[in-house]
């Protein structure tokens, strides 16, 4: 599994949500839960092991040693008891429903050498850190936005394109558009090398604009100014950007020196806007953290009836 800052959010989201600093100090709860619960250290054991000095090195007593937290040998699996406890009663909704009832008796009430913390990581990565992700994918791009919000207008009428600017937008107010009506994007980033990767948060969708067979085929910076492209099933349609909702929209536009190795992010019919599902978010998280510079940019679109 390739480590990214989602999955470092994700574990410290919930360790200070559980497990609160105390006089500004971290808590050995805390602490034994950043460590247990991250993917980077699910093959260490809990304990020291007295017969294997390798063991005793990586284990998560030794760590927590090594940071100043003493011998916790003889507590450290009720320190775990502890840590599972305050999960189980945050989360024991989500769990129950998504494991059964059989794996949660098994996770609350384990017999003796049963490793409950393995079950629980196992729901914590395969249920609970999807779903994290589809709420906070943007919103963590989002943070690293650019202070040049003013890169994208819209327009109903193709004259007009050669006269449209990008508006100077206070605070980041959202462009008002009205429903059911056709526009053409236009497209200003101070990038003018590289590549652009154009999101949408719709009121019931989420989905890849560009690139994508229906706004963008060609994701050159150089040749997206005005969107859609010619080449897309949207010009040809004669829909552009018709928006069908009333409510709030958000685009999100992240420029790239160079293009992403996905498959599903190339331009096809069977998929003309690719859905952006927390799969496909956690793969191009990972894909955007290979490259060392890319920039954010992100702005509010109201549909208004």
């Amino acid at each position: 599994m390739q480590i990214t800052k989602l999955h470092s959010g994700f574990i410290s989201e919930i360790a200070d949500s559980l497990f609160p600093m105390e006089n500004g100090n971290p808590t050995v709860k805390g602490e034994f839960f950043k460590l247990r619960y991250h993917p980077d250290k699910y093959g260490l054991e809990n304990k020291n092991s007295n017969d294997n000095g390798e063991a005793e090195k990586n284990s998560i007593c030794q760590i927590l040693k090594n940071q100043g937290w003493g011998d916790l040998t003889s507590t450290i699996q009720r320190i775990s008891s502890q840590v599972r406890d305050s999960l189980l009663a945050k989360y024991s909704e989500e769990i129950m429903a998504d494991i059964g009832e059989e794996n949660f008796n098994s996770i609350k009430h384990p017999g003796k050498g049963n490793e409950f913390w393995k079950r629980l990581y196992q729901w914590l990565w395969d249920y609970q850190f999807p779903r994290w992700v589809e709420v906070n994918f943007l919103p963590s791009l989002e943070k690293q936005t650019d202070k040049n919000g003013d890169w994208i207008n819209f327009a109903d009428k193709i004259k007009e394109v050669d006269k449209l600017h990008i508006p100077q937008m206070a605070d980041n107010k959202p462009l008002k558009l009205s429903l059911e009506k056709p526009y053409w994007a236009f497209i200003n980033l101070p990038e003018s090398d590289g590549y652009l990767l154009l999101l949408n948060q719709g009121v019931v969708s989420r989905c890849v604009v560009c690139p994508s067979q229906a706004f963008a085929i060609d994701y050159e910076l150089e040749k997206i100014r005005l969107l859609p492209q010619k080449e897309s099933l949207t010009y040809e349609l004669g829909c552009r950007f018709t928006f069908n909702e009333v409510g709030v929209e958000k685009f999100v536009a992240i420029a790239l020196e160079k293009p992403l190795d996905l498959e599903w992010l190339k331009p096809n019919e069977e998929e003309i806007a690719p859905d952006l599902n927390p799969e496909r978010m956690q793969e191009l998280w990972q894909e955007l953290e290979k490259q060392n510079n890319w920039r954010v940019y992100s702005q509010e679109v109201e549909v208004v009836g």
